[in-house]
C-alpha cells in the first residue's frame, strides 16, 4: 500500500516537472481580456525568445520593452531605458519580436484618464 502511494507521488512529482521543462523550454501564454487599466500593467517575459501577440486599447496607451530597474525609474519618473517601445498609440502588434537574454518586462502605460480597458494577448517562444 505504502509503495504504491510512493510511486503515484514519484509518478506526479515527474510529471510535473516534464510539464514545467517543456513550458520553459516551448513557451508560456498570457491572456486577459479587457481588463481595467489604471496607471501601468506589467508583464514578465522570457529571456532569449520571440513575442508574438498584440495589445489593445480603447485609448492611448505607451507599450514598452524593458528591464525591471528601468521600470521602477520610469515610475518615480526619472530618466528610463528601454529595448523597444510604441508610445501614444491605440494598439501593437508583436511579430517575431526578439527578448534578448535577461529579466525583462513587457509594460503598458495608460495615457489616457478616461481609457476602461486593455486585451493583451501574449505569446512565446524559446529562440532556436
Amino acid at each position: 500500500m505504502r509503495r504504491g502511494i510512493v510511486a503515484a507521488l514519484a509518478m506526479l512529482i515527474i510529471i510535473g516537472i516534464a510539464v514545467y521543462g517543456l513550458i520553459s523550454h516551448y513557451g508560456s501564454y498570457t491572456y486577459q481580456w479587457k481588463t481595467n487599466l489604471n496607471e501601468y500593467k506589467m508583464y514578465h517575459l522570457l529571456g532569449d525568445s520571440i513575442l508574438e501577440g498584440y495589445v489593445k486599447a480603447n485609448g492611448k496607451i505607451s507599450v514598452y520593452i524593458m528591464t525591471r530597474e528601468n521600470f521602477e525609474k520610469m515610475k518615480q519618473g526619472e530618466h528610463f531605458e528601454y529595448y523597444k517601445a510604441w508610445e501614444h498609440v491605440k494598439g501593437v502588434e508583436f511579430n517575431n519580436v526578439k527578448i534578448p537574454q535577461g529579466d525583462y518586462i513587457l509594460v503598458v502605460k495608460n495615457e489616457e484618464n478616461k481609457m476602461q480597458w486593455i486585451s493583451v494577448k501574449l505569446r512565446e517562444k524559446k529562440s532556436a
